[in-house]
């Protein structure tokens, strides 16, 4: 577990050293949120709200995040706490998508690896990878392609 992580408060920042040096940030409410997902789909109690930007939050929710990949190693069992509610089951398609904010764009959509995936932007057919998606809940999504030929 990151033992150097530290707090800015003014913008509600987890700072996370990274190996080599630089660092990496989580937010705040982003944290609140995982944690509160993650927690239900293992069976755990969450949602200490006085906690909020505390390193007694950060290691909260990295111990569940512990928990989730000794089920892993254990069973095989992968998250869905991260996923895209409304984009679950549209792996593998082209969606257009007006966000949350209002924006209209389109992308394929990908699934990252691992035992806490996320679902991923991916821009073209020659892409390979993408960032994950934002902007969600999403005012509407829409199916423009099914497949990737």
């Amino acid at each position: 577990m990151e033992t150097n992580v530290t707090i800015n408060t003014e913008q509600r920042l987890f700072v996370i050293p990274c190996d080599g040096g630089g660092c990496t940030f989580l937010g705040f409410d982003v944290v609140f949120e995982r944690g509160r997902k993650l927690a239900a789909e293992l069976g755990r109690s969450w949602g200490c709200t006085e906690r909020i930007g505390t390193l007694q939050q950060y290691r909260d929710y990295r111990g569940l995040v512990d928990l989730a990949r000794e089920r892993n190693r254990a069973t095989g069992w992968r998250s869905t706490s991260e996923l895209t509610e409304q984009l679950i089951g549209l792996e593998g398609r082209r969606v257009e998508v007006v966000d949350k904010y209002g924006e209209t764009r389109r992308f394929w959509v990908g699934k990252s690896t691992g035992f806490i995936p996320c679902h991923l932007e991916i821009a073209n057919r020659r892409s390979t990878g993408g960032p994950a998606v934002t902007g969600a809940p999403f005012r509407s999504v829409r199916v423009v392609r099914s497949d990737r030929r």
